[in-house]
């Protein structure tokens, strides 16, 4: 029988039963990344990084068993393929949707906004297209999702659908020159950072680049690329002096490759510290990096490799409590992240950060039922056999009522997931805020256009002298009434430039300062305000008093304040809001500190609107402040955000 993918290695050497030792190890690193990542962000600010670990041991080990396949066999069952991969992803997923969505309805409120977009997104295995045309952010916490990390299961799943028909197609256009195929996959690596590049530097968003699969495709090319340098990674010969003929085990290329294993292996972890998403050029550069990485790791794990450290980077990587949280990495990456979105919406968004140990623990017991009783003998027996063996413990069972119970339990669950689904609101109560305050603010402009026009209707009808002192006096008394209506500030004077607080405030900003500038818009960081404040000094636009408020949505970097006084007019005034939210936003914490410093620096011409230290005083006696994002100020909250911005006007103009 003729192979479909030769190698060095015939089919009658070759171990068909070998499994690589350490693989699970390097999966149990990878998902606990993930997870300290999310529990613990501080930590680990970069232990996103666990994914591309996933997608590079994905592309090596699919395409390492359908080379396999192929070789020992002459062919490549696609439909058995299909099916394993069914077996292995459906029934823990099912089984989650099954839980969660009678959860979600319980728990009620903005942890059902959007659910029908995330179980299509779940059942398609598209979430991750679906959030992107969505506009969803991965890294926009306040507002998290249940199913928000099904994205790179996404991912995966379009690559298993269409990698093994290119595999088999170069298998059968090449014959025996089919590794030329590997120049594809170079090729493959090198647009999807190119696109990834690019897209970045036209201004898309992160998630964009993150969630898309032509964007994040150079982790599981990677993997494939390392299982064609050597196609027999998983079927190596029984006999070590077949493995001297086919590969060079030991010598300089051997020695170096030991090396960049110990080496990658023991930087995965500092890495994930030093590289944050939030650094420049984390994603895609910084992710290809932590892919290299893996690569590094693998390629030191393989059977060519018999150097006595290489053995001993097995052993280490299969250490048994390594190899137990391997085999159930799946399960607990599918849990982790709802089970953590459910305390966010039940405890708040400021929890204490014990809380996650809990949730931890609650992952780790679940995952392990899942793997014991659900998982492993669905992939062991397959759809049918597991459910003929259901059928038959059912009608051996000495309680018959237990298999009536167990359907009537699923079919409430999916009932109550459809509820849930049928009665989700339309958007969070943090976005309703944001809507509630542009839909307000322009009524009040609105309003004041009326104002004015009426006011320069009735100056018309009623013509003054002819030096015009009759009209001077008319404006000065109407200033003089909106200054009295809007206390010891002239609104007229202040410019407001922010993020989507002041979107959700600016009713009461308005209230407060009629005649107030207000540029604010959702999502806005410092260095989006950057360029409009730029425009706005250039066009004389920035009034006395300019009011900056950006810290939801980015951290203040040095040097990006001293730009923003730049260009101001020299005798104008900077008031600079500190902000607030839940703990796991660090950033936040760390452009307060940047702004107390600027304004220290720069006494004279810098006053602080401390929404910061205002927020916290009042939380500690009254609730109903904030939404449940931890961050956006709900009504009482918005005149408390405003009168500290008032206050901070008055004091800068007194200046």
């Amino acid at each position: 029988m003729k192979s479909l993918f030769t190698s060095s290695v015939r089919p009658y050497e070759a171990n068909r039963r070998y499994i690589l030792p350490g693989l699970d190890g390097l999966r149990a690193i990878a998902v606990l990344l993930v997870i300290v990542y999310h529990f613990w962000p501080t930590v680990l600010p970069g232990g996103m990084i666990g994914v591309d670990i996933f997608f590079v041991i994905s592309g090596f080990l699919i395409t390492s068993l359908l080379l396999r396949e192929g070789a020992l066999n002459g062919r490549i069952a696609l439909g058995s393929f299909w099916i394993r991969r069914a077996r292995r992803l459906l029934p823990a997923i099912a089984l989650m949707i099954l839980v969660l969505g009678p959860v979600s309805l319980i728990v009620g409120g903005d942890i059902q906004v959007n659910l029908g977009r995330q179980l299509l997104g779940a059942a398609t295995f598209s979430s991750n297209w679906i959030s992107i045309f969505a506009g969803n952010d991965y890294f926009a916490q306040t507002s998290p999702e249940l199913f928000t990390n099904f994205w790179s299961l996404a991912v995966e799943e379009q690559f298993y659908v269409l990698w093994p028909l290119l595999i088999v197609a170069s298998g059968l256009l090449l014959g025996r020159r089919w590794r030329r195929f590997s120049v594809v996959m170079v090729l493959g690596i090198v647009a999807s950072l190119g696109a990834a590049t690019f897209l970045l530097m036209n201004g898309a968003p992160v998630s964009r680049i993150y969630y898309g699969t032509d964007t994040h495709l150079y982790g599981l090319l990677l993997g494939a690329l390392l299982a064609f340098a050597r196609p027999w990674s998983l079927y190596p010969p029984l006999q070590q002096s077949v493995l001297y003929r086919v590969a060079q085990p030991f010598g300089v290329v051997a020695f170096a490759r030991v090396m960049i294993s110990w080496l990658s292996l023991f930087a995965l972890i500092p890495y994930a510290v030093l590289v944050p998403e939030s650094a420049p050029g984390a994603i895609p550069w910084g992710l290809f990096g932590a892919s290299l990485l893996a690569l590094g790791v693998i390629q030191g794990m393989l059977p060519d490799m018999l150097a006595g450290a290489s053995e001993a980077l097995r052993r280490l990587l299969n250490f048994a409590p390594l190899r137990w949280v391997g085999e159930r990495s799946y399960g607990l990456y599918l849990w982790h992240w709802p089970l953590a979105v459910v305390m966010h919406y039940v405890l708040g968004a400021d929890r204490s950060p014990l809380v996650n140990v809990g949730v931890l623990v609650a992952t780790f017991a679940i995952a392990e039922m899942s793997y014991r009783w659900v998982e492993t003998p669905i992939r062991r027996h397959g759809f049918r056999g597991s459910a003929n063996r259901v059928i038959a413990s059912f009608q051996n069972a000495t309680v018959k009522a237990l298999p009536i119970a167990l359907t009537l339990l699923v079919i409430a669950a999916a009932g109550a997931t459809g509820v849930a689904v049928r009665t989700a609101p339309a958007m969070t109560t943090a976005q309703q805020s944001v809507e509630d305050g542009k839909r307000a603010a322009a009524e009040r402009l609105k309003a004041r256009q009326e104002a004015r026009a009426s006011a320069s209707a009735s100056a018309s009808a009623n013509p003054t002298s002819k030096d015009g002192k009759d009209a001077k006096a008319t404006a000065s008394a109407s200033a003089s009434a909106s200054q009295e209506a809007t206390g010891p500030i002239d609104s007229s004077q202040v410019t407001v430039v922010g993020d989507s607080i002041v979107v959700a405030t600016s009713p009461d900003l308005y209230d407060k300062m009629p005649e107030a500038q207000i540029n604010a818009a959702e999502g806005r960081t410092i260095a989006n305000a950057l360029p409009i404040i730029k425009s706005m000094g250039a066009n004389g636009q920035i009034r006395k008093t300019l009011v900056l408020s950006v810290t939801a949505n980015s951290t203040i970097l040095d040097g990006q304040l001293d730009q923003v006084l730049a260009a101001m007019p020299t005798d104008s005034k900077l008031v600079l809001v500190t902000g607030y939210g839940p703990r796991n936003l660090s950033w936040i914490e760390y452009s307060n500190t940047k702004i107390r410093e600027f304004a220290s620096q720069h006494s004279d011409r810098v006053i602080i609107a401390d929404w910061n230290s205002a927020i916290r005083q009042a939380l500690q006696t009254q609730s109903g402040l904030l939404a449940s994002d931890g961050v956006h100020p709900e009504a009482a909250g918005q005149e408390l955000y405003a009168r500290v911005v008032e206050q901070a006007i008055a004091k800068a103009q007194k200046k």
